[in-house]
């Protein structure tokens, strides 16, 4: 297939929600590898294999292509389906990106004269009360926080025609998912390690002020032409303090990257999650492929829960000592057997990058196989976290330092009193 005929293809299937971005990365995937085993394959034949589309599917696009007229008005189509909308201060100046619920557009802040990207919710989902509030909560999420990791908020608000807005840092540059995209495997080591630092330490300035993330994922991280990489989509950002009774029971997240806590619905997620679906990315960024992979988005979720995680070192023989096991440590299925905290998982992180092993990770890798084990018995999630022991209370004969210090310093003054007595 003709690369102009992929690229209408690709537009086609994404644009009217026939296949997922997942889905189209894995048959770009799938394109690669025949390309290199010298196979010839079309960007319809590796959906159908990578399982976005059916085969009925996959020719009936392409005749449909056939018909419609090739070059800009494809794509123009689509943007004429696209309600009118006009957002007060900014100057719109072209369409830079479409998901499932929200369009983004690079505009024009006239005030200032300032480039920033412009987030609106989607007419279908702007009826959503639910949707509404989740785009509510990134924008008042992302105003809080302010870091040079953590793509800006800058305003929000409704546009005349009813549609929410927001108004963010416009990054001139790309995606880990597009980078990842591009290379067809799995990126130089010290790159990886460099952005998923940079996330980390975003992170910590997130969870410091008591937001978590909830979907950080290789599409949510943005890459600066300088190579800083910022943390992007605060939609499903909360505040820890927060529980929606709603949301009880049910899964939010990405299936690649989701933590096994988020997938059961567990009221309790934390700054743990974020480490979690981090640690996925980072995992993919090392190896080229995530962490796990099935035919449906359901079973890859139930393979967060369950399945045993390969070692990224067993799939990149590359890898130096140490990166494994802090992946690993950041992927436990358990949240207790995770980092302790962001910061934690940043003296690992710099640790490793300068030659040195990750003494934490050290410490708490292998857990995930005794929680495996207990698994493999047949034994539920939650059994086993009830089994679980609660760790050791310190010992009895343990004295912390700063009590030794001032018991000397007590006693060095009884001397010096007992001295000036005696003199």
């Amino acid at each position: 297939m003709a690369p102009d005929n992929e690229q209408r293809v690709e537009q086609y299937v994404i644009g009217r929600g026939l296949a997922t971005e997942e889905e189209l990365r894995d048959a770009r995937r799938l394109l690669n590898q025949a390309e290199k085993e010298g196979r010839s394959m079309s960007l319809t034949e590796a959906l159908v294999k990578a399982g976005g589309l059916t085969p009925s599917q996959a020719r009936r696009i392409l005749a449909q292509i056939e018909k419609e007229p090739a070059g800009p008005a494809a794509p123009a189509s689509d943007d004429a389906a696209l309600p009118k909308i006009t957002v007060p201060g900014i100057q719109l100046l072209e369409k830079i990106g479409r998901g499932s619920q929200a369009i983004v557009y690079k505009g024009r802040q006239v005030s200032v004269d300032r480039i920033v990207a412009v987030k609106v919710l989607l007419s279908k989902a702007a009826r959503d009360p639910q949707a509404r509030q989740r785009f509510v909560q990134e924008a008042r999420a992302a105003a809080k926080l302010s870091h040079n990791n953590i793509v800006q908020a800058i305003d929000a608000g409704e546009t005349p025609e009813g549609f929410p807005y927001f108004v963010q840092e416009f990054i001139d540059g790309t995606t880990v998912y597009d980078l990842m995209k591009e290379s067809g495997g799995p990126l130089p080591e010290e790159r990886a390690l460099e952005i998923t630092t940079h996330i980390a330490e975003a992170l910590v300035h997130a969870h410091s002020r008591g937001f978590i993330h909830r979907d950080v994922k290789p599409k949510n991280i943005m890459l600066t032409k300088e190579g800083v990489a910022k943390l992007a989509d605060m939609g499903l950002a909360r505040q820890v303090t927060e529980v929606d009774v709603d949301e009880i029971g049910k899964a939010f997240g990405t299936p690649y990257y989701i933590a096994p806590e988020q997938v059961v619905g567990s009221a309790k997620i934390d700054f743990r999650a974020d480490i979690y679906s981090l640690g996925a990315a980072f995992y993919e960024m090392l190896t080229g492929r995530p962490p796990f992979t099935a035919a449906t988005p359901q079973q890859v979720m139930q393979k967060h829960v369950t399945a045993a995680l390969v070692p990224p070192d067993h799939v990149n023989k590359n890898l130096s000592a140490g990166v494994s096991e802090v992946v690993e440590v950041m992927m436990s299925k358990r949240p207790n057997d995770r980092y302790k905290s962001t910061e934690d998982l940043l003296v690992d992180l710099r640790a490793v990058a300068g030659g040195e092993p990750p003494r934490i990770a050290c410490e708490r890798v292998g857990k995930q196989d005794a929680w495996m084990e207990q698994l493999a018995e047949g034994k539920g999630v939650h059994e086993v976290e009830k089994e679980s022991p609660p760790p050791p209370p310190p010992s009895p004969f343990a004295v912390n330092q700063l009590t030794i210090i001032l018991i000397a310093l007590l006693a060095m003054a009884i001397l010096l009193h007992i001295l000036r007595w005696v003199v």
